[in-house]
């Protein structure tokens, strides 16, 4: 009988690949060392790969090659207890980078009492604080104390905010908005910890609907006038400002919040323009938002910040609408004559955030999916998504829009022209019910339909304002050396049809009935198109002396313009500062001009006693005292014998001391 020969069994994959000497064990010592799983059944770590094509792979393949360079088999990454491991490894890291907030920098609490909003004169105070009494010798501790107007009276504000306001930046959930308040009035009546995100919305809507009250609001029994109602702005402005303090030193963050600050933001933008406490909150906002994890809403990763907004489908709608209203502002900031000019905080390799969908508020439904409408069909959001369009295309421009004090002849003129060509573009594709030339057809629609409501109406005027707002500001640096050079005769004359066309719009917007109309002149943001336009025609009406150019035409549009910031020099300083500057400029340089002829006999005309008492007087004299000095305790004072046109033009071009603090902001207005 012969010898039966004995088979060894064959060596593991991992030692196969490594060629190690493998002791045949189950598991090897090799596999053992290692910590992974002892392969003995003759398959390579990867399937339908031999030994030989493992090794071509690993040669061919990094990923493979870096695994045996560290004797790992591709089996480890598929180790559920590696891992736990690493989850549990990096966890210690979260756990340190996210430190608990200090309780010594805590702020303290905020007290709330509730009046009728007519009785309150200061929205906020300073109390003794109930649990420390301690001896007049000692430090008194105070808390803030907030006046919010009653439950009823908060629902009145509210529906003015809803009515007047909320078209502006559609950034809530309107159905959720009267919840909201209801909410927070059980926490103050009941005594409860008061969420800082529903109080900063209840004190944007006290603040914004108290600006924008209107003569058509006193029936609701609010306020005797509405000058009292517009008192109060300041006082909850200041309030809100206040709170935003507070809920930094609080840590907090809410998606709320941010909405809160956003519409505060638009406040200061309306009062100030574009000044640095503005900039300044909305950076807040940004950081706020990207805390809370709103970059990322859309990301296919789950975060722990956005984890419970992304839960929602209200809230994670509602999340891309506050992202890309943050972002539009942040690229259209960009293009202001502000220090963050060029640069941009948010990028759009940094967020993963879908655009918000096409659908009214009643159409987002928890849990439901969202039925995207297509842009023909209006929306309450259509306005908001043609500010994104705007601002991406802003973004897209970048540095083709050369600065203001760029030398024309050094300029690249051609990047001039592809942003015209652009912005010409956009306009050409927006939606028939935001195009000024088919309104005549719209009126034609039944009063329900949403293209004929106040909100769509607006929203088409201030899209067309902005856009010729725009083409006067691209071509408002070639203006000049249009009325002598050929080659940028376009930019003069597109420059001159974009004012005028913006004054044509005014007096459009001024025969709709609407509540809008009386309030708009406070708006300093949505104000900005008059004033550039009032520049252009001030700096046309000085060439025309010029022997060198000649211009023809804008005459009678200038002064429907020096009328028009006439009326609103009582509400808007700045319509003021740029009233009395453009007349002085205008009258150095041309003071036979007819629009300064017409502002005489419409002086004269209000008050005869003029030429009664001073008998023939000069026109810009008589212009200048009467439309600008009198009852206008701000403006700035300018010897009209030193002015020249050199610094007319550096002013304009951002140079100039005076005039560059005046057109600090003329910039994109849809902020």
């Amino acid at each position: 009988m012969g010898r039966q020969s004995r088979r060894r069994p064959p060596a593991c994959s991992l030692c196969r690949i490594r060629k190690l000497r493998c002791n045949r064990g189950s598991p090897c010592s090799n596999c053992s060392i290692r910590g992974i799983p002892c392969n003995v059944d003759g398959s390579a770590p990867i399937q339908g790969i031999g030994i030989q094509g493992a090794s071509e792979a690993a040669v061919t393949g990094g990923l493979q090659e870096a695994l045996n360079r560290n004797h790992l088999a591709p089996s480890l990454l598929l180790s559920s207890q590696l891992q736990l491991v690493t989850a549990d490894v990096l966890g210690i890291e979260d756990n340190c980078s996210s430190q608990k907030v200090l309780d010594s920098l805590a702020p303290a609490p905020i007290t709330f009492r509730t009046r009728s909003i007519r009785a309150i004169t200061s929205p906020s105070f300073f109390v003794l604080d109930p649990t420390n009494s301690p001896p007049l010798t000692e430090d008194v501790k105070v808390n803030k104390c907030i006046c919010l107007p009653l439950r009823g009276d908060a629902h009145v504000l509210l529906d003015k905010f809803i009515r007047d306001v909320l078209h502006f930046h559609y950034i809530f959930h309107k159905p959720s908005l009267p919840t909201t308040v209801d909410r927070f009035y059980d926490a103050v009546e009941h005594g409860r910890a008061v969420d800082i995100g529903q109080l900063m919305i209840m004190l944007a809507i006290c603040c914004s609907s108290t600006h924008t009250w209107t003569r058509y609001d006193d029936n609701k029994g609010l306020f005797n006038r509405s000058e009292d109602a517009n008192s109060q702005t300041a006082g909850w402005l200041t309030t809100a400002l206040d709170v935003i303090h507070h809920a930094h030193l609080a840590a907090h963050a809410s998606m709320a919040c941010v909405q809160g600050i956003i519409v505060v933001f638009f406040m200061i933008c309306s009062l100030e323009g574009i000044s640095a406490r503005a900039r300044l909150l909305h950076a807040q906002a940004v950081a706020m938002a990207q805390e809370i994890g709103l970059h990322f809403i859309d990301s296919p990763t789950n975060n722990s910040h956005s984890i419970k907004i992304k839960k929602s489908t209200i809230q994670a709608e509602i999340g891309r609408r506050v992202w890309w209203y943050l972002t539009d502002t942040d690229w259209m900031l960009s293009r202001l004559s502000v220090p963050q000019q060029g640069a941009y905080t948010i990028l759009p390799s940094q967020m993963a955030v879908r655009k918000p969908c096409n659908a009214n508020d009643e159409d987002i439904i928890e849990g439901q999916e969202i039925i995207d409408r297509p842009p023909e069909e209006a929306t309450s959001v259509s306005y908001l998504l043609q500010r994104t369009r705007l601002a991406e295309l802003f973004y897209s421009l970048g540095g083709h829009e050369k600065p203001m004090n760029w030398n024309p002849e050094e300029a690249d003129y051609g990047k001039i022209m592809e942003a015209d060509m652009k912005l010409r573009q956009f306009m050409r594709e927006l939606p028939s019910f935001f195009r000024l030339e088919k309104s005549g057809s719209l009126s034609k629609l039944p009063p329900s339909d949403i293209r004929r409501s106040s909100d769509i109406t607006i929203q088409r005027y201030m899209l067309n304002m902005i856009f010729y707002g725009q083409i006067c500001k691209l071509h408002l640096p070639y203006l000049a050396q249009g009325t002598i050079n050929p080659g940028f005769a376009y930019s003069h004359d597109s420059c001159l049809k974009a004012a005028q066309r913006i004054i044509y719009i005014e007096h459009r917007m001024r025969a709709e009935n609407s509540t809008f109309v009386l309030f708009r002149q406070r708006m300093n943001v949505k104000f900005r198109s008059i004033f550039i336009a009032c520049v252009v025609f001030v700096l046309d009406g000085c060439l025309a002396n010029n022997p060198e150019g000649s211009t023809t035409g804008g005459d009678a549009t200038m002064t429907d313009a020096w009328r028009i910031l006439y009326e609103a020099k009582g509400q808007s300083p700045l319509a003021s500062e740029l009233l009395h500057l453009s007349v002085q400029i205008l009258r150095k340089y041309r003071a036979s001009h007819p629009a300064l002829e017409a502002l005489k006999r419409e002086n004269c005309r209000r008050d005869p006693t003029i030429l009664a008492q001073n008998g023939p007087v000069d026109v810009a004299t008589t212009e200048s005292s009467n439309m600008v000095i009198d009852r206008e305790p701000r403006r700035v004072d300018i010897d009209p014998d030193t002015i020249d046109l050199d610094k007319l033009w550096e002013t304009l071009q951002g140079r100039g001391r005076d005039w560059n603090n005046l057109f600090w902001s003329l910039g994109p207005p849809l902020i």
